[in-house]
């Protein structure tokens, strides 16, 4: 239908000796019906393209606005940002994360959705991709930037703060935070950044950048990521060595970067489950001196079995390969958010009684 209609106005436009814009109006009535309805469709489907939006919000903008694109775009965004807004307070556990790495630096990346479902879509993932490559272009560009911008932890990467990471731009110009706010527009869930983390390699340092990710959805994107950074060893190795956080889920980098609380609330309960044993002082501080050894080949990278030679520990492994560990970091979506669980029976049973 739509290249008859179409077709019919060029072939009289030329019979008529003039421009079809003009010859549309010179058909018979059931010919500028057929063609204005062509235009009408090709109007519908554009602007669902651009928007998003479902097919009967588009038409019912476009005709209170007497098919106007425009004006019905901006109709169409303006509602789509108020049920966004009205999605924001809504837990959002669901997502994915990126590695991305450059010559000199590397980002860990986490947007968080409502869904996995969201998350394996096209503009999800397009998303998360403009949000790592913005902000490893800002640190590359400006190694002050994760200084001045991030929060520093003894042996990990950089944690950047949100203002900051809002404030960066994609490729064509839009702040990170409008570009999340379209997504969620788009997607109807509550999208969100939530959390970046950054190195700024120190040039002439020989450190060498490796990156994991783990439930790959796209080439980058996973639903957990790590990256290690080392000086004295291959590429190859470190990335292997990333690989191992991403299965063994250090906190630290060594024993000496277990903050001191954290030593010492662990050194308390050591101390508590050992009163009344009836053990000599000496051997009670041997005793507390193996758990404390125990704990950091748990949480500390170092002391952690290596998951490809477990007859050695990571440390004597990037020592045989002639370097030394300087940071980490691991990101897993949806780590440390508190979600509701819910009685699914029972909300069938309350839709019921209030219907």
């Amino acid at each position: 239908m739509l290249r008859r209609a179409s077709s019919s106005i060029i072939v009289h436009a030329r019979r008529m000796q003039m421009s079809p814009s003009i010859a549309m109006f010179t058909l018979t009535p059931n010919a500028r019906a057929l063609a204005s309805k062509t235009s009408k469709m090709d109007l519908i489907k554009n602007l669902r393209e651009r928007t998003g939006a479902p097919i009967v919000d588009v038409k019912a903008a476009l005709t209170a606005h007497d098919y106007d694109s425009e004006a019905a775009y901006d109709a169409l965004r303006a509602k789509g940002l108020a049920a966004a807004a009205k999605k924001a307070g809504r837990t959002s556990a669901d997502g994915a994360v990126a590695a991305l790495s450059g010559d000199r630096g590397v980002v860990l990346f986490e947007v968080n959705s409502e869904t996995d479902f969201v998350a394996r879509g096209e503009s999800f993932q397009s998303l998360i991709k403009e949000c790592a490559e913005a902000t490893l272009r800002a640190v590359e560009s400006d190694r002050a930037m994760t200084e001045e911008h991030g929060t520093a932890t003894a042996g990990a990467l950089r944690a950047l703060r949100d203002e900051r990471i809002g404030e960066l731009l994609t490729s064509d110009g839009k702040p990170l935070s409008d570009a999340v706010r379209d997504v969620a527009v788009h997607v109807r869930e509550n999208v969100r950044l939530r959390r970046a983390f950054a190195y700024a390699a120190t040039v002439g340092a020989g450190e060498v950048i490796g990156t994991y990710v783990h439930g790959a959805l796209a080439p980058g994107v996973g639903k957990q990521a790590a990256c290690v950074v080392a000086k004295g060893v291959s590429e190859e190795f470190a990335n292997k060595l990333a690989m191992h956080v991403v299965a063994s889920s250090p906190l630290y980098l060594r024993s000496d970067c277990v903050p001191t609380d954290v030593m010492e609330r662990e050194l308390a309960v050591f101390r508590t489950q050992t009163e009344g044993s009836g053990k000599p002082a000496n051997i009670v501080e041997k005793i507390l001196a193996g758990r404390m050894n125990k704990y950091y080949e748990e949480v500390c990278l170092e002391n952690q079995k290596f998951i490809l030679d477990d007859s050695m520990t990571v440390e004597k492994a990037v020592k045989a390969e002639g370097g030394e560990l300087v940071a980490f970091s691991r990101v897993k979506v949806g780590e440390g958010i508190e979600v509701e669980e819910k009685d699914f029976a029972a909300e069938v049973a309350e839709a019921v009684r209030t219907t």
